[in-house]
């Protein structure tokens, strides 16, 4: 069923090159991804009194977040906003990917 998945989920050349430039300037978003989450759950569970549990994709979630209230506030297109919304749902789409693999 992976494969399937993999070859269903082509990513666009355009976005493949910009995902390796981003990987290659910040690093691995799985990496950050998990401990990011790692480190949300930390705060919230702190402030709450309880566990609380945050979904992996979080991080993702939270910078296209980010880039969606740019794109609202800043009335110049700026192309690069859209591509890195783009490359956050594609990393996001890549946490799925490997956990279906699982």
């Amino acid at each position: 069923m992976a494969d399937n998945l993999e070859n269903i989920h082509k990513i666009p050349k355009h976005l493949e090159r910009l995902l390796k430039q981003k990987e290659e300037e910040y690093g691995s978003f799985t990496k950050t991804s998990y401990v990011m989450q790692k480190i949300i759950e930390g705060y919230l569970s702190a402030y709450n009194g309880f566990v609380v549990k945050a979904p992996k994709n979080i991080w993702g979630i939270l910078n296209i977040d980010e880039k969606n209230w740019r794109s609202i506030t800043n009335k110049k297109y700026k192309k690069d906003t859209y591509d890195d919304i783009s490359g956050y749902a594609e990393c996001n789409r890549g946490l799925a990917i490997n956990d279906t693999k699982k």
